[in-house]
């Protein structure tokens, strides 16, 4: 099993979605490692919990087969690959990093970051939030909030959570309130917002960040723009935007753009400490949190607090779009690209979002020596 995520870490793309087939196919129907049951099991987990989807996925289906050692084993191995990519990629990136080719790479790629982050938000909004108008206005306020502000997502997604929590449970049937450990846990993994500075900071801000990805990994993206750019100063904002083209071209989880700013931020060692903390929430909430989870999942004031951040996860990726888009359209043929980006990846949904994001790349690398724009 250690193999196969192995394997998976080094050659897999298509999406947390797209991952998750995989291993279906691969463990339940042609090496018989998992019961089907067992498999549905994990995805509702990792669908309703925090956490990079498809990582959570492989890590239950490490600890369904082999326990602890088998969660820890595949925790490993799955992020190993990604990691040593990205950490190659961030070397390359800092050395070259004047290099007109390099400029004029991501002088393409970024408006379609644009595009990716903006499909992001609508399907994780048209699949959780559906027509439920009041969830709707959740993300709406996020998004303003999140435009105005450009900081502070901790302390509105604990709102968020708390106001629906209240709402959302509302005339349903609910079992007993959840432990007062369970409580502490869901606590534990939202608070503690007052990072100030690199180093050990580094581990506790995309720790804290790992328990607040819902959906796609894209997700990362308002907790980056928001404190690793604006509020810390650790990246500028096209930096910001390269380190997410890096985790979608590469192949593994997306939130693998950890590794590139920890690299940015402090060398191989800040990768290290950065991809421990963005991956280290979902090994906690398998090995600990499953089962209780799977236990309370049904109540209704959790499902409440899960709806209310999900809301405002989804307003915050539409708050992050405007945000990005800011520096990342600045004339024509960027707006150009973000345009088609988005008419290619809503038109044919399953196209790989890597190929779109090379695309850009290669417009931007052939127009980049004739246009020459002087705003980036």
């Amino acid at each position: 099993m250690a193999g196969y995520f192995l394997q998976l870490g080094l050659t897999g793309f298509g999406g947390p979605l797209g991952l998750a087939n995989h291993m279906r196919h691969d463990l339940v129907d042609q090496r018989g490692w998992l019961k089907e049951s067992e498999y549905e099991d994990g995805l509702a987990i990792a669908t309703a919990c925090p956490g990079p989807l498809a990582y959570q996925l492989g890590v239950y289906c490490g600890y369904v087969r082999f326990g602890v050692p088998g969660a820890l084993l595949v925790a490993v191995t799955f992020a190993l690959a990604p990691f040593l990519i990205v950490s190659l990629l961030a070397a390359l990136y800092l050395r070259f990093a004047g290099a007109w080719e390099i400029r004029a790479i991501f002088y393409g790629v970024a408006p379609v970051i644009v595009a990716l982050i903006l499909k992001a938000s609508w399907q994780l909004g048209r699949k959780t939030l559906k027509g439920d108008v009041v969830a709707w206005l959740f993300a709406i306020a996020a998004a303003t909030v999140t435009v105005i502000l450009e900081r502070e997502l901790v302390s509105l997604f604990i709102v968020a959570g708390l106001l629906g929590s209240l709402w959302f449970s509302r005339g349903k049937a609910s079992p007993p309130p959840v432990k007062p450990a369970a409580g502490a846990l869901l606590a534990f993994g939202i608070g503690s917002a007052g990072v100030q500075a690199p180093a050990v900071n580094l581990f506790l801000f995309f720790f804290k960040t790992g328990f607040l990805v819902f959906g796609s990994g894209l997700v990362i993206a308002p907790f980056l723009k928001a404190y690793v750019v604006d509020q810390y100063h650790w990246l500028t904002d096209r930096q910001f935007i390269d380190a997410v083209a890096i985790g979608m071209v590469t192949p593994g989880p997306v939130v693998i753009t950890a590794t590139f700013v920890g690299y940015l931020v402090d060398g191989f060692v800040g990768g290290l400490i950065a991809t421990v903390g963005i991956f280290l929430p979902a090994v906690i909430l398998t090995i600990v949190a499953a089962p209780v989870l799977r236990r309370y999942r049904s109540n209704a004031y959790v499902q409440g607090f899960v709806r209310g951040i999900v809301a405002a996860v989804v307003g915050a990726l539409l708050g992050t779009t405007v945000l990005v888009a800011r520096t990342s359209i600045g004339d024509v043929f960027t707006a150009i690209v973000a345009l088609a980006g988005l008419a290619i990846v809503l038109r044919w949904v399953r196209l790989p979002e890597p190929l779109v994001v090379l695309g850009g790349a290669g417009a931007g690398l052939a127009l980049y020596p004739w246009l020459q724009p002087a705003w980036l």
